[in-house]
């Protein structure tokens, strides 16, 4: 069985991996490839320091904390040793244990053993390994900041195990809070007591401790030791045989499933045969007084059959010639260990824990980018590990160039750690694989195919749009927290909206929230016009038609977008609709407009309907709405366009003194299509001299109040009922004969008639008309 077959079999809505060693270019080329392409969602590795360490000095592995949570697990006395995998969808479940690390050795290049368990089967071993992560938390040996996440993993093995029976013949061992080799006694003694002991075990103590231990424990001395042909993977400061024991063990090969294999040995499995039955030990566990004991963390497999007598099949061998001792002087020795940090990048500021070794006091602070080291400035670290650090703008690198590495120094102390993404981590837990698509539109790296994904999702369900943090626009004042509407298309179609994702806590609804404003302010970001597929760059070797090819693809990517944007666009301009919100209407406009480039006649239509439906310009999110209203009123050919923009921006409350640094440097797209040669400071300065229909009509009606016109009314004068309103401003009784309103209405207040259309018109649009001899005034302009 190929466990990359059980990575990409479904889309998993939780995946998690337990490791010692730690390859995270393997991960990332093979593993999380593998789950993307099947469609799972958020991936979480528990690793030791030791791992962790590894991992930081990979530079090709830029996902970390970003793509995916790595969480260190430290163990007072030994180390964090075990090697499961959880697979969890909606309703099914599936569980990998065994002795392979989550490196390329582990998965493939070392001879190793791999338990592949479902609820249908081994109920009670996923009932055992919920109370493995569930001790994570309460055991005084471990330090980690994962204890959520592994109260998470704990309820849902739970989860795929309730209504299962359980027979009792796979069980999980593991010696957190105990031993495995105590666990093994009580199996044993229900087998009638312990026969011989066959060990298969690439690691041994030189004094053959955790053998004896275990001799003394299952009162058995006839333990045989399988000798490998091919050797053992070499680890640091490990013994392939307990040259040194007092107890000298018997060396075997086991013919069948080891001898045969010419891998190195990585599997760790010990066959038990009792009187009245067999037990197999497979898992991480060495036979070393640490692995069986407890110093560890580890966790095996016990499969127990009942009235089965014969076991592995054993030949004689000779024991493995003890090598060389090397008396070099490690240069590492020479060096302070390098500390671990968990740490965790939330709005703009870094929260973080030293884990192992510990310093303590203030530290400076730096942050590593595949690109640049930033530094951060000072921090104090508290006794119990804990600091903080302002991080602006610290997101962006991690959007562009992917993994944060944060390392804080104290004179020759030093510690390092990556930092994950709160914000990423979110995303990829609520939307699944869309959240790749949203990362490079974070990126400004996004293709078509990603923009027209994305366009597709959003029109699909508009109510997934990113809304204002507070009302701006029309738009609505907060981002929904509840999980239902970002799920994985897969979710809906098992089980519902809402019963694809994880309950949400603050945090979690604090991080989605700022994901969401992220995106939203991305919209905003100019990035200009995709490089067409028919272009070559210098370096370019393609041949003409490949790019021809890929020309044709970019162009149906774009009719996409541009088909599903305007499906998109009345939603979010329908007030009674819960995606309704012009300013994003307006930002996602000029992305869609800056990244394909439409016709221009296209962009003036969607500006035109968009517009109007802008309730205020006095936001600082509506500077992108002036600057588009003043190039779009300025540019269309009409001759009341300064009117026209005074009159909107009058409306919507609008600084008119920030008008005199206005600039189109938030619409460059716009402005490439629409302004030519447009300048908008004599359009600005216009605006300022002109007055609306609205302002003159007020002005008129304090002139009437004082009985006295002392301003200049050049609109209202050059209406046809300009001799009356003039009279009307001396003459009480001939206003008195007036009729005003705050809203123009549809028929005559005096004969109840509807009004003909050209007189609607008039209210509508001039604020004066005339009915049964009498002036109707709008005050609404």
């Amino acid at each position: 069985m190929d466990p990359l077959d059980v990575v990409s079999a479904a889309p998993w809505r939780s995946v998690a991996f337990t490791t010692y060693a730690l390859s995270l270019s393997f991960f990332e080329a093979v593993v999380l490839d593998r789950l993307v392409r099947g469609g799972g969602q958020s991936a979480l590795i528990l690793a030791d320091p030791e791992g962790v360490r590894a991992g930081l000095s990979e530079a090709g592995a830029r996902r970390a904390g970003r793509d995916y949570e790595i969480e260190p697990v430290a163990c007072l006395g030994g180390v964090f040793h075990p090697k499961l995998s959880v697979f969890a969808s909606l309703d099914d479940a599936h569980l990998l244990v065994g002795s392979g690390n989550l490196t390329f050795g582990g998965w493939g290049g070392n001879l190793e053993l791999t338990e592949h368990l479902h609820p249908s089967f081994a109920a009670d071993a996923f009932d055992d390994a919920a109370d493995f992560f569930e001790l994570l938390t309460l055991s005084d040996r471990i330090r980690t900041e994962a204890g959520s996440a592994c109260l998470e993993l704990a309820e849902t093995l739970r989860a795929a195990t309730r209504g299962a029976s359980r027979v009792g013949n796979i069980r999980l061992l593991h010696n957190v809070g105990g031993s495995i080799a105590a666990d093994l006694v009580s199996f044993v003694d229900d087998l009638g007591g312990a026969r011989r002991i066959t060990v298969v075990s690439p690691y041994h103590d030189l004094d053959g401790r955790g053998l004896d231990g275990i001799a003394a424990e299952l009162q058995c001395d006839d333990i045989v030791l399988h000798a490998h042909p091919e050797g053992t993977v070499r680890g640091t400061g490990a013994n392939c045989w307990p040259f040194d024991a007092v107890r000298a063990r018997s060396a075997v090969t086991i013919d069948a499933p080891f001898a045969a294999d010419k891998r190195p040995l990585h599997a760790k499995s010990i066959e038990i045969l009792c009187r009245r039955g067999r037990l197999v030990l497979s898992g991480s566990a060495n036979a070393t007084h640490a692995g069986l004991f407890g110093a560890n963390v580890e966790a095996s497999v016990l499969r127990l059959q009942r009235g089965v007598l014969l076991g592995w099949t054993v030949s004689p061998a000779d024991a493995p010639e003890r090598p060389e001792v090397e008396l070099e002087e490690e240069e590492a020795d020479d060096q302070p260990m390098i500390g671990i940090i968990r740490a965790a990048l939330k709005a703009g500021r870094v929260e973080a824990r030293v884990l192992s070794p510990n310093p303590r006091g203030r530290v400076k602070v730096f942050v590593r980018t595949v690109r640049r080291t930033r530094d951060l400035g000072w921090a104090d670290i508290h006794p119990d590990g804990h600091f903080s650090v302002d991080a602006p703008t610290l997101e962006q690198d991690a959007w562009e160039s992917g993994r944060l590495v944060i390392r804080v120094e104290q004179n020759l102390k030093m510690a390092e750690g990556f930092i994950s993404i709160a914000a990423a981590s979110e995303l990829i837990r609520r939307v699944g694989p869309m959240a790749t698509r949203i990362f490079a539109i974070l990126a400004g790296s996004d293709t078509p195919a990603d923009v027209a994904a994305m366009l597709a999702w959003f029109r699909e369900d508009p109510d997934r749009l990113p809304r204002a943090a507070s009302p701006s626009g029309g738009g609505n004042a907060e981002q929904p927290e509840a999980p239902a509407t970002f799920v994985h298309t897969h979710s809906l179609q098992a089980g519902g909206a809402g019963s694809g994702a994880r309950p949400t806590d603050g945090g979690g609804a604090a991080a989605w929230r700022h994901a969401m404003a992220l995106l939203r302010s991305a919209f905003s970001v100019p990035r200009g016009p995709w490089q067409t597929g028919a272009e070559a760059d210098d370096d370019d070797d393609e041949d003409q038609s490949t790019r021809e090819r890929r020309a044709r693809q970019q162009d149906r990517d774009n009719a996409k977008s541009l088909e599903h944007f305007e499906a998109l666009l009345p939603r979010m301009l329908d007030p009674k609709c819960p995606a309704f919100d012009p300013l994003l209407a307006l930002a996602m406009t000029h992305f869609v407009t800056d990244r394909i480039r439409p016709p221009a006649a296209k962009v003036r239509l969607w500006l035109a309907t968009i517009l109007p439906a802008v309730t205020s310009f006095g936001t600082p999110e509506a500077e992108q709405a002036v600057a588009a209203l003043v190039l779009a009123y300025g540019t269309d050919g009409r001759p009341d366009g300064a009117a026209r923009a005074r009159r909107a921006l009058l409306a919507g409350h609008a600084d008119f003194s920030a008008l005199a640094t206005l600039s189109l440097r938030s619409v460059p797209a716009f402005a490439d299509l629409l302004g030519g040669t447009f300048e908008p400071a004599p359009f600005v300065e216009a605006i300022g001299r002109t007055q609306t229909i609205g302002e003159e009509i007020r002005a008129y009606l304090a002139a009437v109040s004082s009985g006295q016109l002392s301003v200049q009314l050049p609109s209202l004068s050059k209406s046809p009922h300009w001799p009356r309103l003039l009279r009307a401003v001396t003459d009480p009784a001939m206003f008195a004969q007036f009729y005003l309103f705050d809203v123009p209405p549809t028929s005559c207040p005096r004969c109840h008639m509807q009004f003909p259309r050209a007189t609607a018109e008039d209210l509508s649009r001039l604020g004066i008309g005339t009915c049964c001899g009498h002036i109707l005034l709008s005050r609404a302009l």
